[in-house]
């Protein structure tokens, strides 16, 4: 079932969702079982889960998708019959979800519900089947509907393509540092995509276990033609909490290297990088007011080492006011100052004058949310937009001020595009 563009008065007739988990005696290694047919992942350190089907779904568009779309999963929550032996996080009814940056994108934003859900969290393996007004039939053995991840492809070489050269992306920072300086922002996040042709069929399911074994400590992600590699923990919610990850700032590394510790010193007290990243923080700490209480934030930012890149860290954490879902967080914070800039207005102006196309999902929250309202949404970064079968459309970025270096930002942006591009061509992380 699924439901056209909504606004929060337009809800769609709830299908009547029969929702039933079960325990799976056996350890299961969930990047073994990726289907080929895979309608979704969340996965990190191996666990996590992996979706197949679609019982039901929603598309929402414009400034009131994250509400549309949460009122429209409450109906069927509220109708659903739920028989959850395992009661863990994720199981039971949960939504996938892969939402639109700006709230003019042309690309809509989905939330999911799969048929089947394949699971791990704290060494409990489960198994989710869901029915459509009917009860769900539990397979002979859960490896018949999630068998084995298809074989890793030799692989073949790429056609690479970014939207700009060299000279032509520092310019456009330059325009946006220019434009800071001028004061009509304090900063600015400006991206580039590129577009990767492959002369064979892209496995999202090979992809998707690619990402998880060569960077574990990232939230790896797939929805609909978004899949990537995310280190940015926008929302998570649980027990009437509400955790944020804050990553702005970061230095390259070289391959399988990382930086020395004066370097690692000197990049924690770089004036440059702090301002980046205090934004960042303020932006995120300012638009919690009303929905949390209690705030706690790093005293100090601590550096995220990474494959590839080093950030500066911050994490947010408080009481959430009763009522308050992971969805409603994720919908207060998007676009932070990490991903957009600040002021958010003026940033968000600059970045639609000097990207020349709609960031898609590119930047906004990717995730799940159980029928409580509790989950998970990251930002959707390390990233590619899947056009076809053949096609990968990268996009990566880094956060301006007034001191940025165009040189250097335009290495962050490569950087950043490192984890997909190897990803694609099946290389090892070094």
């Amino acid at each position: 079932m699924s439901a056209p563009h909504l606004t929060p008065d337009a809800a769609p007739v709830p299908a009547a969702l029969h929702v039933r988990t079960v325990r799976l005696e056996e350890e299961v290694d969930l990047l073994g079982h990726v289907p080929a047919e895979v309608s979704g992942a969340w996965l990190r350190h191996g666990q996590g889960m992996v979706a197949l089907g679609t019982a039901w779904s929603v598309q929402t568009a414009g400034p009131h998708r994250f509400t549309a779309a949460a009122a429209a999963f409450r109906q069927v929550a509220e109708h659903a019959r739920v028989d959850d032996e395992v009661r863990v996080r994720p199981s039971g009814l949960i939504a996938l979800g892969s939402f639109s940056y700006a709230d003019s994108s042309p690309r809509p934003s989905t939330l999911m519900v799969p048929r089947a859900v394949l699971g791990v969290h704290d060494g409990e393996s489960f198994l989710t089947v869901v029915g459509v007004d009917e009860e769900p039939q539990l397979p002979a053995s859960w490896r018949d509907l999630f068998p084995s991840t298809p074989r890793d492809p030799a692989s073949a070489p790429l056609e690479v393509e970014p939207d700009h050269t060299p000279d032509e992306y520092q310019a456009l920072v330059q325009e946006a540092v220019a434009g800071i300086r001028a004061g009509r922002a304090e900063k600015v996040v400006l991206s580039e995509r590129t577009t990767v042709r492959s002369p064979a069929p892209l496995s999202r399911a090979v992809l998707l276990a690619r990402l998880a074994r060569a960077y574990p400590s990232t939230w790896v992600y797939h929805l609909d033609d978004v899949i990537g590699a995310s280190p940015e923990m926008l929302a998570q919610t649980e027990d009437g909490r509400v955790f944020s990850r804050v990553l702005a700032g970061s230095r390259p590394v070289a391959d399988g290297g990382e930086l020395d510790e004066q370097d690692r010193r000197a990049f924690r007290a770089d004036a440059k990088e702090r301002s980046e990243h205090a934004f960042a923080v303020d932006s995120v700490v300012e638009r919690l007011e009303g929905l949390a209480e209690h705030l706690e934030v790093s005293p100090e930012p601590f550096v995220l080492r990474l494959p590839g890149l080093e950030h500066l860290a911050s994490d947010v954490s408080a009481a959430l006011r009763a009522g308050t879902t992971s969805l409603d967080v994720a919908a207060r914070l998007h676009p932070s100052a990490a991903v957009s800039g600040t002021p958010r207005a003026e940033a968000d102006g600059i970045i639609a004058r000097l990207e020349p196309h709609d960031r898609g999902g590119y930047a906004s929250p990717v995730g799940w949310m159980d029928a409580d309202g509790d989950g998970q949404w990251a930002i959707a970064l390390r990233m590619a937009h899947l056009r076809d079968e053949r096609t990968a459309v990268l996009q990566a970025g880094g956060g301006l001020v007034a001191a940025s270096d165009p040189v250097s930002e335009h290495a962050e942006a490569l950087a950043k595009c490192r984890p997909m591009l190897r990803a694609l061509r099946g290389e090892e992380t070094g």
